[in-house]
């Protein structure tokens, strides 16, 4: 999985990954405090989507972010990627 450009509207299902992004917060945009951007991780999104088409296992998709987030941030290994990929499958279903 690689980041990329943000889609220019998103639909209901990439809104809900938005939200779970959003909840995970690996990054810490949260410790920033209010008015913090909702669009912070949209880079992930379309990333998302594809990898949910093959119906990756939890740990699968837990290794995919947390390699993304490695990679392409530049963090060391982020806490919380098996929840986010918990929540992000039980999207699909």
């Amino acid at each position: 999985m690689q980041t990329s450009s943000p889609p220019r509207s998103l639909s209901p299902v990439a809104l809900r990954i938005r939200a779970v992004l959003n909840d995970w917060d690996p990054i810490g945009v949260h410790l920033i405090g209010r008015g913090w951007p909702d669009d912070e991780y949209d880079d992930l999104i379309l990333p998302i989507l594809k990898a949910l088409e093959v119906a990756p296992s939890v740990d699968e998709l837990a290794d995919d972010l947390r390699e993304v987030l490695e990679v392409e941030y530049g963090l060391p290994s982020p806490d919380g990627c098996h929840d986010a990929a918990r929540s992000l499958l039980a999207l699909s279903r």
